[in-house]
């Protein structure tokens, strides 16, 4: 079984042999954290008719770090399509389709694009602050290829300035100021490899984001919230002895420090409301700069960092929806991007990013423009939600700055679901005052308060004793009538049965008085009483005054009424201002 696989894949290997790499120029520019390789491949097509798939090798070392490849036709914008396919010989293997075939005999020129991470070791390992940072590159003077090369060159590119301590030679090999330039070789076989090694300076940070976690919130009422917390660690040479913050200002070399200083984080143009703090909490060092397509934040840490050393900070900002959230009917697309700039030349060792989509979505679907890890997804209650609203969340480690790209979420949403949050409001205010309101009104204790309860029959009480009095002045109201009338008809039987009338009433009325106010006396006190019996006293008062006043009408031979009558008469009219008084007092 292991002999037949072997003769497969020997038979796959021979298979492949219908290119032969013309020409070869690799450039390798390690100036920064990132090492960015440029190939550009000619191949010639030896194969008995057309082909349109080439395969890529890449060393040990390349794969390894590897963070981000593509290709494409040199000369056009397009891409073309890079598969992974099994190693050969120590070599990764990645597949390029051509999409057009190209012809026997023909050539095809292809450059590839790789981003490889965290390839460059720091050496010496520990440093103090005065001190410059130097790093050892390890790659191949060739260039790892699948097929037989006719000529290649290979060039480094180290940092402008920097000093250049060692470079492996393999002849022909020129060394210049700020580059390694390896070749031109010729007639190199495939899988053939020649290990150098580069040992140069470079000064510029090693500051690599161990964790960015990304945040962005979906609201259908014009807002998307962006927040991303960020832990970032220099991860170059360490720093070896005491900091001086003295020495670090007066430092000479300024950015040239093997120290993180300050950078430059690139918002979209629409960004507002923008924030950045860190545990503490704000940091005022950080500064805006508005520019035509895209804001600036200039951001100065509350200390540098040095070989070792790590940081955390947190930025957010809002975006109008108008410009990423798009819709038709009840379908909606947002389209943002995956991994916002954070500084040039960043890495990220792990990316989670999280979409928040408003509640009770349907039909969720994520479309990225590289493979992503999708993560379950997760339920995140927020304000007047009820179930809780739906979490997009996407993850890839060994990110770089390429990766910026958009992706888009669609789904489904009914409008009216917009109204369900603004009604529930309503709602609970509804009930919350209707709840209030009833719990004011009425009495829900289960054991009777004596006072309160003697309180209640009082009132009730002083409202016998009012209705009494009502009945009573009414009395007087229709005697005083009675002899208003008498002075004009002079009907003495009318006025004597008013007269009857009046004095039956009022007998009647000032026993029931007598009796309210015992029954006021026995749950409200004495107190209560005494006062209420002053609506007795001052009874015998009111009547002198009517009988007085009938007196007078008797004798009076004018029709009009007398300055002797008004008198009586404004007694009888301050009774019930008297007894209202009364009540009121008690």
């Amino acid at each position: 079984m292991r002999l037949l696989l072997a003769f497969v894949l020997l038979g796959a290997v021979f298979a492949e042999d219908v290119w032969k790499a013309v020409n070869v120029d690799r450039t390798i520019d390690a100036t920064s954290q990132i090492v960015k390789i440029s190939t550009l491949y000619t191949f010639e097509n030896l194969g008995t008719g057309p082909q349109s798939k080439i395969s890529i090798g890449l060393s040990k070392e390349e794969a390894a770090g590897l963070s981000h490849i593509t290709a494409g036709i040199d000369g056009n914008k397009g891409k073309l399509k890079v598969a992974e396919k099994p190693s050969q010989q120590e070599l990764s293997i990645y597949e390029v389709d051509l999409r057009t075939p190209v012809a026997k005999g023909e050539k095809v020129s292809i450059r590839v694009n790789l981003r490889v991470t965290q390839v460059l070791e720091p050496l010496p390992v520990k440093i103090t602050q005065a001190d410059s940072q130097f790093v050892v590159l390890h790659t191949s003077a060739y260039v790892p290829s699948r097929y037989e090369v006719v000529s290649q060159k290979t060039t480094v590119r180290t940092t402008q300035g920097g000093k250049l301590l060692s470079a492996t030679t393999v002849s022909p090999t020129k060394q210049e100021t700020e580059r390694v330039i390896y070749g031109p070789y010729a007639n190199i076989p495939a899988f053939e490899s020649k290990p150098v090694k580069v040992h140069y300076e470079n000064n510029s940070p090693f500051v690599v984001a161990t964790l960015v976690e990304r945040f962005i919130e979906v609201s259908h009422w014009g807002n998307i919230a962006v927040e991303e917390y960020i832990e970032l660690i220099h991860k170059g040479a360490q720093l070896d002895g005491p900091f001086s913050r003295i020495d670090y200002q007066m430092d000479r070399r300024g950015r040239r420090q093997p120290a993180f200083q300050q950078f430059t984080t690139v918002l979209p143009a629409q960004a507002k409301d923008i924030y950045y703090r860190d545990e503490i909490g704000n940091i005022s060092t950080s500064a805006t700069r508005i520019r035509a397509d895209s804001v600036d934040v200039e951001i100065r840490p509350r200390f540098p960092l040095f070989g070792g050393w790590k940081t955390s900070y947190v930025i957010g900002y809002n975006l109008p929806a108008e410009d990423y959230l798009y819709t038709k009917g009840n379908q909606y697309a947002l389209k943002t991007k995956l991994f916002d700039h954070v500084f040039s030349d960043v890495v990220v060792e792990k990316l989670r990013t999280k979409v928040l989509l408003p509640e009770h979505v349907k039909r969720v679907k994520v479309v990225t423009p590289y493979v992503v890890d999708r993560r379950p997804d997760e339920l995140k209650p927020t304000y007047l939600d009820t179930t809780g609203r739906l979490v997009i969340v996407l993850e890839k480690n060994n990110v770089v700055p390429d990766h910026s790209q958009f992706f888009t979420v669609t789904y489904e949403f009914d409008y009216m679901d917009m109204l369900r949050e603004p009604l529930l409001a309503s709602a609970f205010f509804f009930s919350l005052f209707l709840v209030i309101i009833v719990y004011s009104r009425f009495d829900f204790t289960i054991s009777s308060d004596p006072a309160k309860d003697a309180e209640e029959r009082a009132q009730i009480h002083i409202g016998k004793l009012s209705h009494s009095v009502d009945l009573k002045q009414g009395a007087y109201d229709a005697l005083v009538n009675s002899a208003q009338q008498y002075k004009s008809t002079k009907n003495d039987n009318e006025l004597q049965e008013a007269k009857k009338t009046f004095n039956a009433t009022r007998n009647e009325e000032n026993a029931k008085l007598t009796e309210k106010i015992s029954a006021l006396k026995a749950d409200s006190g004495n107190a209560a009483a005494e006062k209420a019996s002053e609506l007795l006293k001052y009874d015998k008062s009111v009547f002198d005054a009517v009988e007085n006043y009938l007196k007078v009408v008797e004798k009076s031979t004018t029709k009009s009424a007398g300055q002797e009558e008004q008198q009586f008469l404004n007694k009888v009219k301050e009774a019930r201002s008297r007894a209202d008084n009364i009540l009121g007092s008690i």
